[in-house]
C-alpha cells in the first residue's frame, strides 16, 4: 500500500515515517507540507492512500479531500489530526499513534475510519452550524410558538393561547425543527437556552 504523507510539519511527517517503517507492506511514496502540493503529488504519483493532517494551512483537510479525490478518484483519504484545539503543533502521541494504525488497517481492507480527534471536531463543527442558524429565521408566528414549547407547554396549550388550532401547532412545530435542524424536544430547550430566547 504506498501511501502519501500530507502534513505541515516536519517532525510529524517523520513521526510517521518511522512509526510505518514496522511495516514492510506499507510504503511512504511522498510527504507534502500544503494540500496544494499534497493534491499535485496524488495527481501525479497516484498513491492508494493519502494521510492527510485536518489542520492544513490554506486549504484545511477536509477541503482538500474532494480535490485529492478528483485527482486520483480511486485514492483513499484517512484525514487525521495530532494537533491541540488550538491549532499549535502537537506529537505523535501513543492514543494518535494507534489511530493511525487502526484507520490504514481499516483502508486496507476498504473500510471507513475516523480518528476520535477527527470526529469530535467535527462533532464540534456540527455543533457551531446548528446554533449559527439564527432564531431569526423563524417567521414571527413560529416564535412564538417555539417560545412556548420551550417554556413547556403541550401542542393544546399553545394553541388555546394563540386562538388556533393544535394541528396547526404541530405543523409550526415541524417547521421549526426543520429549519433549526433539531431533533427532539430537548434540543428544542437546549437551543431557547443557548440564544437566550426562554428564563432559565
Amino acid at each position: 500500500m504506498r501511501i502519501l504523507v500530507a502534513d505541515e510539519h516536519e517532525v510529524v511527517r517523520k513521526g510517521i515515517r518511522t512509526l510505518l517503517n514496522g511495516r514492510p507492506e506499507w510504503e511512504i511514496c511522498a510527504e507534502a507540507a500544503t494540500s496544494y502540493d499534497a493534491v499535485a503529488k496524488t495527481e501525479q504519483l497516484k498513491p492508494d492512500v493519502v494521510l492527510l493532517d485536518i489542520t492544513m494551512p490554506g486549504l484545511n483537510g477536509l477541503e482538500a479531500v474532494p480535490k485529492l479525490l478528483k485527482a486520483h478518484p480511486p485514492a483513499r483519504i484517512l484525514v487525521f489530526t495530532v494537533h491541540e484545539s488550538s491549532g499549535e503543533a502537537g506529537v505523535l502521541t501513543p492514543d494518535a499513534a494507534r489511530a493511525l494504525m487502526y484507520g490504514l488497517e481499516a483502508l486496507e481492507t476498504n473500510k471507513v475510519f475516523l480518528s476520535p480527534r477527527v470526529t469530535n471536531l467535527l462533532e464540534n463543527k456540527f455543533r457551531q452550524n446548528q446554533d449559527e442558524r439564527a432564531p431569526d429565521v423563524l417567521t414571527a408566528r413560529e416564535t412564538e410558538v417555539f417560545k412556548d414549547l420551550a417554556k413547556g407547554k403541550s401542542n393544546k396549550e399553545v394553541a388555546h393561547r394563540l386562538g388556533i388550532s393544535p394541528r396547526t401547532i404541530e405543523a409550526h412545530r415541524a417547521h421549526i425543527m426543520d429549519k433549526l435542524q433539531l431533533r427532539t424536544l430537548s434540543d428544542l430547550v437546549h437551543y431557547a437556552i443557548r440564544h437566550k430566547l426562554v428564563e432559565l
